[in-house]
């Protein structure tokens, strides 16, 4: 056992003195020795407790598990000379944690040259998740720690997982009685009441089973920021029977608690109602105290979402719509009409298809049951149009990065250009879902998630971490962009070069490699063509329908390591406009440096003119049941179509038609134009203007300026 004389990484310190090779028995180790040093500390807002967890150096997120920051062990090795050695020792000892490290060296170079590129990426952070983390108040640790005994005796060959559980329990017992002295000393000196409430929640919690709101939210709460704060999940169903056993009151000032913790720590995505099997309605009371929590607070985080379905009530849809009308672009809204086919095509059955939640911006997970919705790499379509056009060459990176197509002179008809089309989109995605694949690997074997593999379903069964195959669902998505600029593209290439014949494919190729130099007349043909996805008009929605219902289909052919298939999606985060540029001049009339991008499954910004409906009947020709991770459609209204009932009806009524005719989700921004343009000059009068990004909220003078310009040119209905 190593003599350590620094206090500062207790988890670090705990991880080594283990006197175990198991990563389990170590992390449980770890959590051990931080929980005792743990500082408590209490909101002065929300009363809620926090903790410095002594992981500085080995921080436990919930993407990363337990990873090494070997530059901060470095610097305070040079900060602290007396303690060097001390940090230099941990540094060598938790060397082989660092999962980047790992990874980085297991792409090969065209792998790293598509990342790079933007091309797309694959595996290279962990994601996210939506365990049932209530289940520490349903059952308390006690209850956890009967069932992981119970399968300890039954599981032959992982002791040392079982083990690692068990000392991590133990772990937030011992932090639980340090949350209860701290608020007991806190309130005899103070009398602050929610330092009484929380005394009183920890009195016997988290060891026992909570009773009432109040103790349920704290040991939520506790745990959730254990976990590295993530994603709630289906707040309103598994919270509404303590909601039910707890004074309105004090039940309420929990929920706004709770919900200013959310926004406070950028909470990621919370869910309110949706159905059954049987398609009955899950909403509760307590959805909508949410939704007026929502509105009182007017957060752009945490990212609320709602499921709808044949029986959403009325007055249901109402209360959401006078929540998106004040211009935080919540809720979001899904279909489970779509999103539970979709989830059903990948063989989950409908009694967990129904159990769907979102994670992080808009990924679709299985709350407590799955690893799935974590958003495993990305692909850009519009790079992939480009090496079909040059072969496979990257001309903004002066390299090949693409597939061996052919040349564009012997590309002489459509289909054999489309062929090539499809050889890079499998040749970016191969490599996408190889990078996911090799991540996958790393983390299963260098990473242990004692609180997810508790509160996912399927890991105490089997024995196995929620990072290594242990959940019932390990399915994988990819996500594309850039839809409507690769199929605008295509629609110009197919009638000037190859029905009309004004250019061929080779001059085109020469255009994009000047960057339209000397050829303006070409530029505007293609920048006015009218080609353009979202107008509802066949010859050009059906190349986006080809282009977008391929990419999905052959991803359902590839395999996860953790036991699943991959799925698609379009969830472009904050990453458009840099992906946009990296993507270069395109056939679509798109110059060297511009970076306009669609910002989801609808039209390039400011191309679809034809009102919503057109734009709605455009994206409703897509195969939304493909694609299993989040397809969204980001809208924009100006505020004045929700100043009226008249208005507000209409946007009702122009919902559910998305959804009857098979639309999967709808992110909608209320906001004027005007607004935006005046925020760009003026920042500082615009402080509270909210903008849906590529799937979350933001404020819009918090965004990159490249960003506040494509958020812009798109179109405002």
């Amino acid at each position: 056992m190593y003599d350590f004389k620094i206090y500062d990484e207790p988890f670090a310190c705990g991880y080594i003195n283990s006197g175990s090779d198991s990563i389990y028995i170590s992390t449980g180790a770890g959590y051990i020795e931080a929980a005792k040093a743990a500082k408590i500390k209490f909101d002065g807002e929300t009363g809620f407790p926090s903790f410095d967890f002594g992981m500085m150096a080995c921080t436990t997120t919930f993407d990363c598990g337990q990873t090494p920051a070997l530059w901060l062990l470095d610097k305070k090795a040079n900060d602290y000379p007396e303690f060097a050695d001390d940090y230099r020792f941990i540094a060598e000892k938790m060397k082989p944690l660092d999962m980047g490290a790992h990874m980085w060296s297991e792409f090969s170079r065209n792998e790293i040259d598509i990342i790079l590129s933007h091309s797309g990426w694959g595996g290279t952070w962990g994601g996210h998740a939506v365990p049932d983390l209530i289940d520490f108040a349903r059952f308390g640790t006690d209850g956890i720690r009967e069932k992981i005994l119970l399968n300890m005796k039954n599981t032959d060959g992982a002791q040392d997982f079982y083990q690692g559980l068990l000392l991590t329990l133990d772990a937030i017992d011992i932090l639980g009685e340090k949350i209860y002295l701290s608020a007991k000393e806190g309130y005899e000196a103070s009398g602050n009441p929610k330092l009484l409430r929380t005394m009183e929640a920890f009195r016997s919690c988290p060891r026992r089973s909570a009773r009432t709101f109040t103790e349920a939210a704290l040991v939520y709460v506790m745990i959730f920021t254990l976990d590295g704060i993530d994603s709630p999940g289906h707040f309103d169903l598994f919270m509404i029977d303590y909601w039910r056993n707890t004074p309105y009151n004090e039940a309420r000032e929990l929920l706004e608690d709770m919900w200013i913790f959310f926004h406070q720590t950028r909470t990621w995505n919370l869910c309110i109602s949706g159905s059954d099997e049987n398609w009955n309605d899950l909403t509760n009371e307590l959805t909508y105290e949410i939704l007026d929590v929502a509105r009182k607070y007017k957060y752009q985080t945490p990212n609320l979402t709602m499921r709808c379905h044949r029986n959403t009530p009325e007055k249901l849809l109402r209360d959401a719509t006078d929540t998106i009308a004040l211009g935080m672009g919540l809720p979001v809204l899904y279909n489970d009409e779509v999103v539970c086919p979709a989830l059903e095509k990948m063989g989950i059955p409908p009694s967990d298809s129904h159990r769907y939640v979102m994670n992080g911006c808009n990924q679709i997970d299985i709350q407590g049951r799955s690893h799935m919705g974590l958003e495993d790499g990305e692909v850009n379509l519009a790079l992939a149009l480009s090496y079909a056009i040059f072969g496979g060459y990257n001309i903004m990176e002066n390299k090949q990065i693409g597939a061996n197509t052919p040349p564009a002179e012997e590309l002489d008809t459509y289909e054999k250009f489309t062929e090539a089309l499809k050889t890079q989109i499998m040749h970016i995605t191969d490599a996408v879902c190889s990078m996911a694949n090799k991540c996958q690997l790393i983390r299963g074997k260098y990473s242990a998630n004692p609180i997810r593999s508790m509160t996912i379903a399927g890991c105490i069964e089997k024995g196995l971490d929620y990072k290594n195959r242990g959940p019932l669902y390990g399915h994988g998505q990819i996500l594309c962009e850039g839809i409507a600029d690769c199929a605008d593209s295509v629609a110009n290439i197919k009638k000037y070069v190859y029905e009309e014949k004004r250019y061929s494919l080779a001059q085109v190729r020469d255009a994009l490699l000047s960057d339209y130099d000397g050829q303006k007349k070409m530029l505007l043909t293609f920048k006015n063509s009218g080609l353009n996805f979202g107008n509802d008009n066949d010859y050009a929605d059906s190349i986006a329908v080809e282009i977008v219902n391929f990419y999905n289909s052959y991803l359902l052919t590839k395999p996860t390591e953790r036991g699943g298939f991959y799925s698609g999606g379009c969830s472009p985060f904050d990453r458009a406009a840099a992906n946009g540029a990296a993507a270069g001049p395109l056939p679509n009339g798109k110059r060297r440096g511009e970076h306009i991008f669609a910002d989801s499954i609808g039209a390039t910004p400011g191309k679809d003119t034809k009102g919503p409906t057109a734009l709605l009947s455009s994206c409703l020709k897509y195969d939304h049941t493909l694609p299993a991770s989040g397809f969204i459609l980001n809208l924009k209204f100006q505020r004045s179509v929700f100043d009226t009932e008249a208005g507000k009806s209409n946007f009702i009524s122009l919902v559910r038609s998305y959804f009857e005719r098979g639309g999967q989700q709808l992110s909608v921004s209320v906001v004027n134009r005007e607004d935006l343009v005046d925020a760009l000059e003026h920042p500082e009068d615009h402080r509270d203007l909210i903008v849906r990004v590529g799937g979350f909220s933001a404020y819009f003078v918090d965004l990159t300026r490249e960003l506040q310009e494509n958020i812009i040119s798109r179109t405002y209905y």
